[in-house]
C-alpha cells in the first residue's frame, strides 16, 4: 500500500501504485501532474480504506503546500467543535483565511471529483489576493491619519 507522492522532489508522481503520466516522471512536482495523479488513482477504483485515507492526506499537504509557498499562508493545528486537525491559516484579523487540507480532497474523493487542483489552486490563490489587497486598502480611521 503506497500512501506517498512518488519522491516529488526528484519529478515523477504517482498514488497509491497508480502513475499519472509517463510525461510526468522525472519532473518538477506541478498541480498539474497531482491532478493526473488522482484522476488516474480515483480510476482505478482504490477500496482499503488505510490506501484512501493516505492518498486524501498525501494529496491535501500538497496541494496545500503550494499556497502556502504562494499565497503566503502557513500551516498550523487547528481546533473547532469536531477536533484538532491539520490547516493552513493566513491573513489574521483581516479575513481569517482557514482551509483544512485532507477535509478539501476527502470532499472530492466522496464524489469522485477529479481535476479540481489547478482550478481550486487559481480560485483560491486569487481570493486570498483580494482579501490581502482589500486590507492594505481599508481606510484608516480619521485619528490615525
Amino acid at each position: 500500500m503506497d500512501q506517498t507522492i512518488t519522491d516529488p522532489t526528484k519529478g515523477g508522481v504517482g498514488l497509491g501504485g497508480a502513475s499519472a503520466s509517463p510525461n510526468d516522471a522525472g519532473q518538477p512536482l506541478t498541480l498539474a501532474a497531482l491532478d493526473r495523479a488522482f484522476k488516474a488513482w480515483i480510476s482505478a477504483d482504490p477500496k482499503d480504506v488505510d490506501e484512501i485515507n493516505g492518498v486524501i492526506n498525501t494529496v491535501g499537504v500538497a496541494f496545500e503546500q503550494f499556497l502556502v509557498e504562494s499565497a503566503g499562508l502557513r500551516w498550523m493545528i487547528a481546533t473547532d467543535e469536531h477536533g484538532s486537525d491539520l490547516a493552513v491559516f493566513g491573513l489574521p484579523s483581516a479575513g481569517d483565511v482557514l482551509f483544512y487540507p485532507a477535509n478539501f480532497v476527502a470532499k472530492r474523493w466522496e464524489r469522485r471529483e477529479t481535476d479540481f487542483l489547478v482550478r481550486s489552486y487559481g480560485e483560491i490563490a486569487g481570493a486570498v489576493q483580494s482579501l490581502r489587497a482589500e486590507t492594505r486598502r481599508a481606510p484608516r480611521p480619521w485619528w490615525k491619519l
